[in-house]
Order: structure tokens, then sequence, then C-alpha cells
């Protein structure tokens, strides 16, 4: 079956397919969003980009024309290596870099010192350099220690003060930028990341759902599978989301505020962790129905009941809705469209159930049972009034996110 444009279903292979991958999953959140709606949801990320911009401007020019240093453009490198995800992390960030060239200016002294410039201090400054990032447990990525003291052991020890200058003017002006203007609130990349899993999710059961409804084989219900697979593994991404969400107000002054939305995204992670697992329990269990395993009649059961077709049907349509509540605003018509899914979804497990004793095969008609209480599990999920999620929607009170500021 060909697939549509934007689809992920298995992990990409190199980075230039992941850039591919990237572009393809915000092109079908456009689609899905509209132009307008997902304009509004990335409108953060792109203040960010400005404010990070002012901020390298800015630490620049106070390099350049006030404290007048030979390379004023390292403090905007300082601001970059600083600026980090949140404001909590850029203020560790921050520290680190400090710390790393602290320790980087005063290893490549020492060693200078001692055995003077070679080949031998050169190695000797990369191994301790690499050493002390572990044992000072700073990320494995920062090499801010061995590059400090490469750098002081071609320039020169005054090179070594006028980096710590540079890193601790950029540090400074990337934690002020942080933390005063615009701090990033990264609920809202939680809800968008909630969303495309969401939105993949409801491709995956429509797909199903059509398949169903024609001619379908071992093939293709294990392609199925494989994308359920690697959905149930992109669920790490929004635990991630998630968490990060959290961290991103952990140093807000106006950090309650958050709370009810914080709270929504963690229990809306955990929905469509279920969800998913769920969904990946039908595609297995058709897998088996064509496979001919436990004495199922393979190919030859695989004229299922219509019924559940259009059930999966319904539960792509939830899984779009309840996506689209987890991004700003989410509208009073979204709730609306995922309680008429609902209620559509148990009318087709009723005419499903009807059905059911009609199949003389016993394996045959146990798998329908199952499969059948596999799509009620996952309506129950996404219940909003009665479901164990109930606070993963947004409240009758409020709208799906707070109002802009400052920013099993």
């Amino acid at each position: 079956m060909k697939t549509e444009p934007g689809r992920r279903f298995e992990p990409a292979g190199d980075p230039l397919e992941r850039i591919f991958a990237g572009g393809a999953s915000a092109l079908t959140l456009v689609r899905t969003m509209g132009i307008g709606r997902w304009l509004r949801m990335e409108r953060e990320a792109l203040a960010q980009t400005v404010k990070v911009t002012a901020a390298c401007a800015l630490a620049w020019w106070l390099a350049a024309y006030v404290l007048k240093v030979d390379l004023p453009v390292l403090a905007p490198i300082g601001v970059l290596l600083t600026v980090s995800a949140t404001a909590y992390s850029t203020v560790v960030r921050g520290a680190q870099q400090i710390l790393a060239v602290i320790v980087g200016v005063a290893a490549a002294t020492a060693f200078i010192w001692l055995i003077g410039p070679n080949l031998g201090t050169l190695a000797v400054l990369v191994v301790a350099g690499l050493v002390l990032t572990r044992l000072l447990n700073l990320p494995a990525q920062n090499v801010q220690i061995p590059i400090t003291a490469l750098l002081v052991f071609a320039l020169g020890s005054t090179y070594g003060f006028a980096r710590l200058a540079d890193v601790l003017l950029g540090a400074a002006i990337g934690i002020a930028a942080n933390l005063l203007v615009l701090p990033p609130r990264f609920v809202d990349h939680a809800g968008k990341e909630l969303c495309g899993l969401s939105g993949e999710l409801s491709n995956l059961a429509e797909d199903m759902a059509e398949g169903l409804r024609g001619e379908w084989d071992h093939e293709q219900a294990a392609e199925w599978l494989d994308r359920a697979r690697t959905l149930s593994q992109r669920l790490e991404d929004t635990e991630e989301a998630a968490e990060q969400a959290a961290e991103s107000v952990r140093l807000s002054l106006r950090r309650r505020r958050y709370d009810r939305r914080l709270r929504q995204v963690a229990e809306a992670a955990t929905c469509l962790d279920h969800a998913c697992h769920q969904l990946r329990g039908v595609a297995r269990g058709l897998v088996d129905l064509v496979a001919g395993v436990r004495g199922l009649p393979g190919e030859r059961g695989a004229d299922l009941p219509e019924p559940l077709a259009d059930e999966l049907s319904a539960l792509s349509r939830i899984f779009r809705h309840f996506g689209m509540l987890q991004v700003s605003p989410g509208s009073r018509e979204d709730m609306e469209d995922l309680r008429a899914a609902l209620d559509d979804g148990e009318r087709q497990h009723r005419r499903m159930a009807g059905t059911i004793h009609r199949t003389s095969h016993p394996e045959l008609r146990f798998l329908q049972g199952a499969l059948l209480d596999d799509c009620a599990r996952i309506r129950h999920e996404f219940d909003p009034d009665d479901g164990p999620h109930r606070a993963a929607f947004p409240t009758p009170d409020r709208p799906a996110h707070p109002a802009a500021t400052t920013s099993d």
C-alpha cells in the first residue's frame, strides 16, 4: 500500500534522512493544523531565535567597543555555548563553561611551565582535559577544557585570561537573556510533540481501517505492526518533551500558573503511551491472524466484520482530535469532535459485538473479541469524563494553554 508523504514509519538511518523526515513531519503538521494555527504554535521558537541573535550581537558590541578585547567574536561564541533549552539548564551550562575554561587555563599554564611547549605537552593537555571533563562530571560533548588548554598552548597565557573574560561576558549575557528576556517555556513544544505523535497514530489507525475494508495480507499487516513499534519508540521523545517542559519553568517566579498545564502534558503523554501499546496489540493480532498461528485460519479469516474497520476509523479521529487539544488553542470544537468520535466508536463496538457469535471458528472468535477489547481500551483511555486520564484534557474554565506573557 502506498504511503502518504510525511509519515515516518521507521527511524531515519542517517543525518540526511533525519533532516528530510523532520521536514516531512512539519509539513504533515501544517496540513493537519492549518497554517495559521501552526504559526501560532511556532511563534515561541521564532522569539527564542531572535532573542539569542540579539544577545550575540550585544555580546560582540560590548566586547568590541566597551571592553575593547582583541577577539570580540569569542563573546557571542560564549553566548551560544551557554544558552540552552531552558533557563535552568542555561544557568547550569554557564557555570560549567566558566569552570571548564578556568580549569583549562590553569592546566595549560601549569604543564607549559613544567615541561615547556612541545608535542608531549600537547598530548598531555588533551588527555588531561578529557580526563578532567569526566572527573568534573561535565557533559560528554563539553570539551572546553582541552580546547581552552590547546588555545593557551598555541597563543600563550595572555590568551587564557582574554578567553576567561570573553566566556564570563558571554555566559553572563546568555544567562541574563534566558532568565529575564522571554525565558523559554517548552510547554508549547511538549504539546506540539504530543500532537505530532497523535497525528501519526491517527494515520496508522485510518490505514488499518482502509486495509481491512479491502484485501490485505501478511505483508501489509506486518507493515502496520512495524509502524506501531516505531511509534512506541517515539514515545520516549514525548516523555522527554514533557520533562523539558517541567524544567523550563523551574526558575520561573510564576511557576504555579503552569502547574495545571504541566499536569495536562504529563498525563497526555501517559495516555498516548497506553493507547499506542494497545493499538500495537491490534496490529499484532492482525499479523497473527494472517500468519495462521495458534490455530487461527490464516488469510482465509482475513475478511473481518466491517464494524471493526469502522471502529478503527473512529479511533483515528479520536487520536487526531486528542492531539489538537494539546496545542494552543485547544478549542471547544475539538472536544466536541472527540466526544462524537468516542460515541461513534461505541456504536461500532456494539455492532461488532453483535456479529462475533456468527463466527464458527473458535480461535478466530476469540481473536475478534480480543481486538474488540483493545479498541474499547483505547476509547477508555481518551474518555474525558470517566477515563483514567481526565487531567490530559483542558478544563472547561480555561483554554488549552495559559495566555502568553514573557515569555502501565
